[in-house]
């Protein structure tokens, strides 16, 4: 299968994506976007000491998925007048509520993929379990 059809959409796709249903998919599809959630739910955070909390994130790409998050008012970010400028991001009470969504996913991963090889993903640093 060549590249062009693998970014073809039919208009069907095209219109379950503007679906909130579809938007919510997108937005969660994104690994960075859980992850960063999973890490601001227990309180703010400054964005090195996030950055470094997920690993193999670029700085670009943290700051691309924090701003996106913000304008969707998921986050909120707390610019301190300081020397040296100190800035800290939180989930806002609607970013809470992903709080739940990912405590499902984690209860269906539990209970249907414990055991369960990873196909094409590395294991979460963040397992504990």
């Amino acid at each position: 299968m060549n590249r062009s059809n693998l970014q073809q959409t039919t208009p069907a796709q095209e219109q379950c994506t503007a679906t909130p249903l579809g938007h919510a998919i997108r937005l969660l599809g994104d690994e960075w976007i859980l992850l960063i959630v999973m890490h601001l739910l227990p309180g703010p955070m400054r964005f090195n000491a996030l950055r470094t909390e997920l690993g193999h994130i670029s700085s670009k790409t943290l700051s691309q998925r924090l701003k996106g998050l913000e304008e969707l008012g998921f986050i909120r970010r707390d610019a301190f007048l300081e020397i040296p400028p100190r800035v800290e991001y939180q989930l806002t009470e609607q970013g809470q509520e992903l709080g739940a969504v990912i405590e499902a996913l984690e209860q269906f991963g539990k209970k249907h993929l414990s055991g369960q090889k990873p196909t094409s993903c590395s294991p979460c640093a963040l397992d504990t379990e």
